[in-house]
């Protein structure tokens, strides 16, 4: 066993609801011999950060992509657990940290718990139908022959944004652009990179490092 995992885990829960952070976070706290729980303030050394979602938004997104960003450990793991997640938004938040997403209506404390403990240990858990969806989106994704594979300043922040489970409307108000410019944006950069989808547009921002 590597040194890292001879104590137990850190870990730094969020949520969308105080009641379901602080009930968590209690239940957590009653188990130090598999990990200890992190105040948000020192959330920066957790080896796992658990957030807790009823629906995944641009917020939720927005806040574990500035988490992997203001982390002191490059190897810490979100888990995320929200009634569902689209394709996209599952896309993205994997390229920031995201190793295991748990159905909320599915999943007891237990599970949490032990999910933790995993993450850390180097596993992942995704429902069967989302690794399914990520495997046949791999696979469509096929980059054209064209020389120019970059994303323009624009369009890169277009994807930033995509990957946040931002609609076409939010983003054209937050970049001061009309609706109609940002879909026609979209529409280009899928047809000159020969992706099928923003999804895959998503993923293949996450390859090149983008997000």
């Amino acid at each position: 066993m590597s040194p890292g995992l001879e104590r137990p885990p850190t870990v730094v829960v969020l949520a969308d609801d105080p009641v379901t952070r602080e009930g968590v976070t209690g239940y957590l706290r009653s188990r130090p011999q598999m990990v200890e729980v992190l105040g948000f303030e020192d959330r920066a050394r957790a080896d796992v950060m658990v957030v807790l979602a009823t629906d995944v938004t641009s917020q939720t997104l927005a806040g574990i992509r500035k988490a992997s960003l203001e982390t002191g450990n490059p190897d810490m793991r979100v888990v995320l657990v929200a009634d569902s997640i689209t394709e996209a938004q599952l896309t993205g938040a994997i390229s920031h940290g995201l190793v295991s997403f748990l159905p909320r209506r599915q999943t007891e404390m237990q599970h949490i718990l032990s999910t933790i403990v995993s993450s850390r240990a180097g596993h992942a858990y995704l429902p069967a139908e989302l690794v399914r969806k990520l495997v046949e989106g791999l696979r469509a994704m096929q980059v054209s022959e064209s020389s120019d594979f970059t994303l323009s300043e624009r369009e890169t922040d277009i994807v930033r944004l995509l990957s946040e489970g931002w609609t076409t409307e939010e983003i054209a108000e937050k970049l001061s652009y009309s609706e109609r410019t940002i879909k026609n944006a979209i529409h280009g950069m899928l047809a000159r990179l020969g992706l099928r989808n923003r999804t895959h547009a998503v993923g293949y921002a996450a390859r090149i490092g983008i997000l």
